[in-house]
């Protein structure tokens, strides 16, 4: 059955999300936009997490970081027996967060994933996800639908629950990934359960099934992730295989149908929080659905900017009407064969939308070789930083 399609930007007389002619879809723009003209805005992340090193100095509601503030932690908190110590830049932004309840089960959720990893590290639990053994060079999607099918039929047995010893050891990192698509499962358990949320979503409304329909369709980035990095694919089942277990009972049906899809679209589709524009620092990242469809050019025509949770596109020179809307995922600075490289190992191609336009326009020779062009044709382009 396929997703309905869910437009966030109908109603937008600026813009409009069209399918491009190189493959998958991207925003143009409706009508000639002026300089420095405002035309998105993506209020909040569906799914993020603030790294655990992070988490005294880096404000849970706006993400201001103390140590602009000459502080070395922020001293405003919340607390909760068994929950994570939520901390803050001010009061404003601690009751801004206690007026929604997503953020106090986000809190609860980290407290017990952390108690759950400290019991398997204490009982040195490390077993692996079932049929997952040396990754074949050439694996096939075939193959990553098999590993995952045994981990939900390894999940899904309750005698293998039953125990600490059937939750596996996560590292700090798999840890921190675990606790970004539980922030997911939480957003769909408030979804489920009319009235108990206020939160705005990163397009302006109520947060709905709308959301979670317009997060599947992000572009699904498993395949050339696992293809790109082998090693990933254990480390995901090992994240949902701990998270299956580790979760609060209430929130565990979710896992078997979220887990897999937030890490098929966290590669290519998340942006980083970072201490301001082109800081060097970066606290965590973060998933603005809506943000992901804004395509990368090495000569852009909008910038991103992030005002607390939110992020605002800007228009950074004159664009004509039907021309497409781009930012840039790589530092344009960076010399060609750099910002090749880091397109090709983060995001899975290695030529922005003028070069695929071009390409379309007069012919493959423009791009280089075949197997670059290749895999161009396979992954539509998605926002990354």
């Amino acid at each position: 059955m396929s997703t309905p399609i869910v437009n966030s930007f109908l109603g937008n007389p600026l813009i409009d999300l069209r399918s491009t002619a190189y493959g998958g879809r991207s925003l143009f723009a409706r009508c000639s936009i002026s300089p420095n003209t405002l035309i998105h805005t993506s209020y909040a992340p569906y799914a993020h997490v603030v790294y655990n090193d992070f988490r005294k100095e880096i404000c849970a509601q706006c993400f201001a970081y103390a140590f602009t503030s000459n502080l070395r932690e922020w001293s405003t908190k919340w607390s909760k027996d068994g929950a994570a110590t939520v901390f803050f830049c001010s009061e404003e932004c601690r009751k801004a967060w206690k007026q929604d309840v997503v953020g106090e089960i986000i809190a609860e959720v980290n407290g017990a994933l952390r108690k759950a990893a400290r019991a398997v590290k204490k009982s040195k639990g490390k077993v692996l996800s079932p049929g997952v053994g040396a990754m074949a060079e050439a694996i096939t999607q075939k193959d990553i639908d098999k590993a995952w099918a045994e981990a939900d039929a390894f999940v899904c047995s309750k005698s293998t629950l039953a125990t600490s010893h059937a939750a596996p050891f996560l590292e700090d990192m798999e840890l921190e990934i675990a606790r970004f698509v539980a922030s997911a499962i939480v957003h769909r358990y408030v979804t489920d359960h009319p009235g108990a949320s206020a939160i705005t979503t990163d397009s302006g409304s109520r947060l709905d099934q709308a959301s979670w329909m317009s997060f599947l369709q992000l572009q699904d980035n498993e395949l050339p992730n696992v293809h790109s990095r082998p090693y990933i694919l254990p480390i995901h089942l090992r994240i949902y295989k701990f998270l299956s277990f580790a979760l609060p009972a209430h929130l565990r049906p979710y896992a078997p149908t979220t887990v897999r899809v937030v890490l098929a679209r966290d590669s290519g589709n998340s942006f980083g929080i970072w201490e301001g524009e082109g800081g060097e620092e970066m606290f965590g990242w973060g998933m603005w659905a809506s943000a992901s469809y804004f395509n990368h050019n090495c000569a852009p025509n909008v910038r991103k900017t992030r005002q607390g949770r939110t992020l605002q596109f800007t228009t950074s020179r004159v664009v004509e009407e039907g021309e497409e809307l781009c930012i840039s995922y790589v530092d344009v600075d960076q010399p060609r064969n750099e910002r090749v490289t880091a397109l090709e190992e983060r995001w899975f191609f290695t030529s922005c939308s003028i070069a695929l336009s071009q390409w379309i326009q007069s012919g493959p020779r423009l791009l280089g070789s075949d197997g670059n062009r290749s895999r161009i044709r396979s992954h539509s382009l998605k926002a990354g930083r």
